[in-house]
């Protein structure tokens, strides 16, 4: 396989390098405290109802609403429907925990690799500044060059506005830019825009549209280091 050489490697964070499901499974069911698998069931509840929303914004024509917001939504969502109540402090306590989710189990590895090997990184993602400028602290102070939110955007992925950010930003043109996605949405986006797009598919799903699909794929991130 012939090697890639973009001048930017960029990482949807909430699919691609963080465990969703697993850490919001354990912060719920310590939070809240339910049975793991009733805390499962309401973490997909919650992400789905925060996505949901997160897309909705990019209709409603009133502005990009926070991704904090859309989260703190899709959580009182996911209580109601769950039947369950939670003081402001439990909320506040839940929201906040976006920020510090745990990353899967390769990615730091990964991800110091692909520094090693001299490469200019950037993460690409939904979430707003404060959240992913502590989500790259968790990988370390010199991990990531750059981090680009869709709240410079003003929309959500797959709005193009959000893979514009790094030639709009940092002035690297599409074709130089490797992304690695986690979610068919992101890579629906990403191929969309024209960038080359790795895809870590670790539930093995299929392109929302298989004209717009990964231009490589794989089970994890470690697949992303064989084209490097």
């Amino acid at each position: 396989m012939a090697k890639l050489a973009p001048r930017l490697v960029t990482f949807d964070v909430f699919s691609a390098l963080l465990d969703i499901q697993s850490s919001l499974t354990a912060i719920v069911q310590e939070t809240l405290n339910m049975r793991k698998d009733t805390a499962a069931q309401f973490a997909r509840g919650w992400r789905q109802a925060q996505m949901a929303r997160a897309a909705a914004s990019n209709s409603l024509g009133k502005g990009r609403t926070s991704f904090k917001d859309c989260t703190r939504i899709g959580l009182d969502y996911a209580l109601g429907k769950s039947g369950r109540k939670a003081d402001a402090a439990t909320r506040k306590k839940l929201v906040a925990a976006w920020g510090t989710l745990t990353p899967w189990p390769e990615a730091p590895a990964v991800m110091q690799a692909i520094k090693k090997k001299g490469y200019v990184t950037a993460i690409l993602s939904n979430g707003d500044q404060d959240q992913l400028d502590s989500v790259a602290r968790v990988f370390g102070h010199s991990t990531f060059d750059h981090v680009l939110s869709s709240e410079t955007a003003g929309f959500y992925k797959p709005h193009p506005s959000v893979y514009e950010l790094p030639t709009r930003v940092l002035g690297v043109g599409s074709k130089d830019i490797l992304h690695v996605a986690g979610g068919a949405g992101d890579v629906l986006g990403a191929a969309a825009f024209g960038l080359t797009c790795y895809w870590s598919n670790r539930t093995g799903d299929l392109p929302l549209d298989p004209a717009l699909g990964p231009t490589f794929q794989g089970k994890d991130l470690r697949g992303v280091l064989k084209l490097l």
